[in-house]
């Protein structure tokens, strides 16, 4: 057994992909599938993204899989992706495409030959989410300057639900351009601790760059209901991200899949609710 290098994708979010380096343990002649996307409650075109896993000291990046047929089925509606003829790999639904509720969701990949096998298949529930989840689960937030953490800190005020236990990802936009746009700027919580509670201006999000936000600066809120399968990928692949000590550890465990077949990676279906906040000048007060 050899060393192998890959990527793996952990969030695909719009035209957006956010990509963790891995390494992770398996035979040199034996080429993977790797599997990035997801299915939001979002009215959007949903993506897909297909790679090969490439040799440790290749230097050539993981190639895009290209040509699959590539479609998600919900009940017995079939939900047809289209590669992107200029990003070779990325595979995306029509713009007018939204996840649901409690609802399960199979993900298809076939005309394809990675390793000798032709066809993968993922399967993703959404959460189920409560009427009016939209402005039920986040109210609002604000953006204080904490002079002892030397950041902002983005609070929310939140009505957390207590009939079932839950599972957050957390996400910030400045001006709509993604700032969590890798693995280790994502925030994961279960509520094991604050079931149902009402949360009064609670620490959601810390942005350590002081000097990123401006007077009139758009700061917006995700929070993201995910699956505890998925919440525990996340954390398996922060896990199989950093550095080992010591030194010479022995590599961790592969984060878990979804994805039959042997492949890697993860297809998955979250609910997303935002709220945004503008920056006003009484904010930089406390800045030094």
């Amino acid at each position: 057994m050899k060393r192998l290098f890959t990527i793996i994708g952990t969030v695909c979010i719009a035209a957006v992909s956010c990509t963790e380096r891995i390494d992770i343990e398996l035979d040199t002649s034996d080429s993977k599938l790797i599997v990035n996307g997801s299915i939001t409650t979002d009215t959007m075109s949903h993506c897909v993204r297909l790679i090969q896993s490439v040799p440790y000291y290749s230097p050539t990046p993981p190639p895009p899989v290209s040509n699959a047929t590539v479609y998600i089925m919900e009940g017995s509606t079939r939900i047809d992706l289209t590669e992107d003829t200029n990003n070779p790999g990325y595979y995306y639904t029509a713009p007018n495409v939204f996840g649901k509720s409690a609802t399960t969701y199979s993900l298809y990949i076939e005309n394809v030959n990675i390793g000798g096998v032709s066809s993968f298949r993922a399967q993703a529930q959404m959460p189920t989410l409560l009427e009016g989840y939209q402005t039920n689960y986040l109210d609002s937030i604000n953006v204080s300057y904490n002079k002892n953490w030397d950041g902002w800190v983005v609070n929310g005020f939140a009505k957390e639900p207590q009939s079932m236990r839950n599972y957050y990802m957390f996400r910030v936009r400045i001006n709509d351009i993604l700032y969590s746009d890798s693995l280790n700027n994502l925030v994961l919580i279960d509520d094991k601790f604050f079931n149902g509670n009402i949360t009064e201006g609670a620490a959601f999000y810390f942005i350590p760059e002081k000097d990123t936000l401006k007077v009139g600066s758009k700061v917006t809120l995700e929070l993201c209901a995910i699956t505890k399968d998925y919440y525990q990928y996340l954390n398996e692949a922060l896990t199989a991200s950093r550095p080992q000590f010591p030194l010479f550890s022995p590599p961790p465990a592969n984060p878990r899949t979804n994805v039959n077949n042997g492949a890697l990676g993860y297809f998955t279906a979250y609910a997303i609710i935002r709220a945004s906040y503008v920056m006003k000048d009484k904010d930089f007060l406390e800045k030094p």
